[in-house]
């Protein structure tokens, strides 16, 4: 019970570091992206470095970002961070890996979709496009209809995928501005109904 107690803090830690402050959903948004400073962060929000840097120890105290690298700046350190980077595995691979690394993996990715999530509330864009897509779908399945579910979702990944370099090639050669988008997957067992 105390593991379970202590897994479950941990995992709202990392989510509530995401969440907490809409500033804070913004940084890791951006360092999701790319990396970037403190100093930069506060010149792209409009906000003062003190609360952007504040905001990012808090993403890096939960494990959320990590530090890539520092250089002088008048006689201080600008330390540099990006979101702690996330490959896509393979069930296979997922399976080689120990539950704390599944754990760290899932957490990074629930909370950088949480804080996208958020910043395209706060901003409007998650609902400018009346076709949007946001489902959520609870559903009994026996183990042959589990494994269905996953061949769906894995060829939808590399539907996704196809689309994006299809779209990277038209995009070079028409010079015009993207839409940044986020797919968002997901298929996770949940705890039986009580």
């Amino acid at each position: 019970m105390a593991t379970t107690t202590k897994r479950r803090k941990r995992l709202e830690t990392a989510l509530g570091a995401a969440v907490s402050h809409p500033i804070r959903s913004k940084c890791l948004v951006i360092l999701a992206e790319r990396v970037a400073s403190p100093a930069e962060i506060s010149r792209e929000l409009g906000s003062e470095v003190t609360t952007i840097g504040y905001h990012v120890t808090a993403l890096a105290e939960a494990g959320l970002i990590e530090e890539v690298g520092n250089r002088p700046v008048r006689g201080a350190l600008e330390h540099f961070y990006r979101a702690v980077q996330l490959p896509i595995v393979t069930g296979e691979q997922e399976a080689d890996l120990s539950e704390a690394e599944r754990r760290v993996h899932a957490e990074s990715v629930l909370s950088i979709h949480a804080a996208n999530a958020a910043h395209a509330l706060e901003v409007g864009t998650f609902l400018d496009r009346a076709d949007h897509h946001l489902t959520r779908h609870a559903l009994n399945v026996d183990e042959a209809g589990w494994s269905e579910l996953v061949e769906a979702y894995l060829e939808l990944y590399e539907r996704v995928y196809a689309i994006k370099e299809a779209a990277a090639g038209r995009l070079g050669r028409s010079g015009k501005k993207p839409i940044r988008v986020v797919s968002f997957q997901s298929l996770f067992e949940v705890p039986p109904a009580t």
